[in-house]
């Protein structure tokens, strides 16, 4: 921010001075290079370079935050594909023939690790992406993620049904999810 206001103001003011300069006292016919106070303009052309210069570490500034910021992008949405992935997984492992031990353990060690990590990652979409596809994202993600947990706490309760319906529903908010995110 420093960076930006400062080369702009020096910017500004280097080349106003330098306009300035060259216009400030009336052109003699038989030395017209003699009405510019050489001086003064190259010091404002000087100031004004300094500003461009200042403008560019701003620019630099800028293209590392947004680097920075695509590689934590990268890691939020490989993050989000491992939890459906993780999911998906359940489902094809034939979550009927599970106990309701069995899949709490695997919703505890496996998938909520994930969701966590995701969520704490959640930030680089809305940085990269902006608001809009973080909203989709969130909203489909937030789905997914209270599924799991009906599905944790109907394999708690030991309703087996409502566990498979909560862990396919789970896994396809969480696809959508992915889908938003890679639109």
């Amino acid at each position: 921010m420093h960076y930006l206001v400062i080369g702009q103001a020096l910017l500004w003011i280097g080349f106003l001075i330098a306009a300035l300069t060259t216009v400030f006292r009336l052109e003699v016919a038989d030395d017209p290079w003699s009405t510019i106070h050489w001086p003064a303009y190259i010091v404002s052309l000087t100031v004004g370079a300094i500003g461009v210069v200042a403008l560019r570490l701003r620019r630099a500034q800028q293209q590392r935050h947004v680097t920075a910021h695509n590689s934590g992008l990268e890691a939020a949405i490989s993050q989000l594909q491992l939890c459906a992935d993780q999911l998906d997984g359940l489902l094809t492992s034939q979550i009927e023939n599970l106990s309701c031990e069995q899949v709490l353990e695997l919703i505890d060690q496996q998938i909520t690790p994930l969701l966590d990590d995701f969520a704490d990652r959640r930030m680089a979409i809305r940085n990269v992406l902006g608001n809009t596809v973080y909203s989709a994202v969130m909203t489909e993600f937030a789905s997914g993620q209270r599924y799991t947990n009906r599905a944790w706490s109907a394999a708690a309760d030991g309703y087996v049904d409502e566990v498979h319906k909560c862990v396919h529903h789970a896994s396809q908010f969480l696809r959508a999810a992915v889908r938003c995110v890679k639109q």
